[in-house]
């Protein structure tokens, strides 16, 4: 098994932070505590905070786009895409919590820098939606749609980050198909 360097100790333990406590209220001396380092050390690999910051952003949000952007281009009936996209959203929320509340703070704090990105999940699920109202299986406007289709899943998540329902009863095709009836 591979030991993990300190610039990937850095990064976990910011994403960890930055995911509970929110990313104005980490500081650096939160951080270096954190990993067991110091503050100067954090900064032999990083220039500022803000490069963990956006670095984390890019790194997660690039990761999330990939993995709903190849489902998107698969050759498969728009149904079964749709619902694959479904699927994909809530396993990487899943798989990555800090992560996907990361990315959530990210957007709601830092909805500028949300522009400097080129590649986001959102964009991935746009084509998607757009070629489901190409195809007149998706009813509603591509931006109502695209904000059903998150805050569904989103709202999904948080239920089950707070206890609400369990990870075991989430059921990702009776998900998908109220996601699906609304928007068709």
């Amino acid at each position: 098994m591979r030991r993990k360097g300190t610039k990937e100790k850095i990064l976990e333990a910011s994403l960890r932070l930055f995911s509970e406590k929110g990313i104005r209220e980490t500081t650096i001396k939160d951080i270096a505590k954190e990993v067991g380092i110091t503050e100067g050390a954090i900064y032999r690999h990083f220039k500022s905070k803000e490069e963990i910051v956006l670095g984390l952003f890019s790194s997660y949000s690039e990761e999330l786009y990939n993995r709903l952007i190849s489902v998107v281009k698969e050759e498969a009936p728009y149904k079964e895409r749709f619902y694959k996209a479904v699927e994909t959203f809530l396993s990487f929320a899943f798989e990555n919590p800090s992560a996907f509340k990361y990315l959530n703070i990210f957007h709601y704090l830092r909805a500028e820098d949300i522009k400097g990105f080129e590649r986001l999940p959102k964009d991935a699920l746009l084509e998607l939606i757009e070629s489901g109202i190409e195809e007149g299986l998706i009813k509603i406007r591509k931006e109502y749609a695209l904000a059903v289709f998150v805050g569904t899943l989103e709202r999904i998540f948080l239920l089950v980050d707070v206890g609400l329902i369990g990870k075991e009863e989430v059921k990702t095709e009776e998900i998908a198909n109220i996601i699906w009836k609304s928007l068709s």
